[in-house]
């Protein structure tokens, strides 16, 4: 009963009342509205998403949806993985659409655009065109081409260059700022983030670039003026609420946990420097540095070769020039098997690994050396804080463990 109401009352606030016209101008009768939905529980859904809606006066309300892709696609991990996915532009109709979002408790809020009949018309002959089977597809980028920019750039058309007009400001905060704030209540999907994201991604930004989120891009149309009868009017008509969600808002900035991951790699980095003092008289405090070496070189071994990868063979250019390689010294892999052998007692194997982590202490110092010349600083202390007391501490243990043997 509640979503018939919800329905109703849309369709009585977007649809144009008034007789009908005889000889109507293309696009009197319809009614463009930009759909803002919140942000959801799913990973993907963290960063909210928009559509437009096209009302016509008689019939069901259209939306233009450019953030559609198919879970099951042929190749979608090694597409993902190249950065080569592709997103497609999809109709529904306005009441299944509105039905999803609401079972999925996420806000949806409706700014209809005061645009001319002209304006109107042109946007949804562009909408269907580019919604056809053959011009749907595009290739999807994170940042710059995603479904909340192509929102943006369709209007930006139909109002000819307003919306960047008004976007070339400053933004507050940068891609990367955006994004882990976006993802602060999902940790991993932070973190994830945070390490794959390269310095590109600090770069400061315009209010334009700033609306590939769809929230962004909703407080910019409110920004922008357009010309009317009696000079420039806003963009905006009007805006509603159709569904608030039952979910806490959107922090304005990204969590300051750089206190935190400094005293979690401060503690590591000490255990494994204890371990490596005990080590003498304790056989199992040997076993105990050698198999956390093995893992933690496994674990920062890997992420590493990842970043590597992601700037060198893939097309993501928002991991490209990543400075997190300095942190996570790929050639640490090679400690899953010395940690193992200095957990033995094996000499040979506790000396090479100890040349690997001093060399990967030395590494990640480096990287947060080079924060301080001009161009090479990159938005990563946070895990600079946790990474190099860790690497530290592993290379203090395995020189006192050395030293002893």
């Amino acid at each position: 009963m509640g979503l018939r109401i919800l329905l109703a009352t849309t369709l009585a606030v977007l649809v144009v009342s008034g007789a009908r016209y005889a000889q109507a101008e293309p696009g009197e009768d319809l009614t463009v509205v930009v759909l803002t939905f919140g942000p959801g529980d799913h990973p993907f859904f963290k960063f909210g998403h928009n559509a437009i809606l096209v009302q016509p006066q008689e019939e069901s309300g259209l939306v233009y949806n450019f953030g559609t892709f198919q879970f099951e696609s042929p190749g979608l991990i090694l597409k993902f993985l190249r950065g080569r996915f592709k997103y497609w532009l999809s109709v529904s109709r306005m009441e299944d659409t509105f039905a999803s979002y609401v079972s999925e408790n996420r806000t949806i809020e409706a700014q209809e655009l005061d645009l001319t009949p002209a304006q109107r018309a042109a946007l949804w002959q562009s909408l269907r065109e580019n919604a056809r089977p053959e011009n749907r597809e595009y290739l999807y980028d994170y940042f710059r081409d995603n479904c909340s920019t192509r929102v943006r750039d369709a209007i930006d058309r139909a109002v000819g260059g307003r919306v960047r007009q008004a976007g070339q400001r400053p933004a507050a905060l940068t891609f990367r700022a955006d994004a882990l704030r976006m993802t602060a209540d999902f940790f991993p999907e932070y973190l994830g983030l945070d390490l794959g994201l390269g310095r590109p991604t600090d770069a400061p930004i315009t209010l334009w670039d700033e609306a590939f989120l769809p929230e962004r891009l909703r407080d910019l149309l409110r920004d922008v003026r357009i010309p009317g009868e009696s000079g420039d009017k806003p963009l905006v008509k009007s805006e509603r609420i159709l569904f608030a969600a039952r979910r806490p808002p959107k922090p304005d900035q990204p969590p300051g946990w750089t206190v935190y991951f400094l005293a979690a790699g401060l503690a590591l980095g000490a255990l494994l420097a204890g371990l490596g003092w005990l080590a003498r008289k304790h056989p199992a405090a040997r076993v105990g540095l050698g198999i956390s070496s093995s893992l933690l070189g496994l674990v920062f071994g890997v992420l590493g070769l990842i970043v590597l990868s992601f700037w060198l063979f893939t097309d993501h250019k928002a991991a490209h020039a990543n400075a997190n390689i300095f942190l996570l010294a790929p050639w640490s892999v090679v400690l899953a098997g010395y940690g193992v052998g200095a957990a033995l007692g094996w000499p040979a194997a506790t000396r090479k690994a100890l040349w690997v982590v001093a060399a990967a202490a030395g590494f990640a110092a480096i990287g947060v050396l080079v924060k301080a010349l001009p161009g090479l600083s990159q938005d990563n202390l946070a895990l600079a804080a946790f990474l190099l007391p860790v690497w530290l501490g592993l290379a203090s243990g395995f020189r006192s463990l050395t030293r002893r043997s």
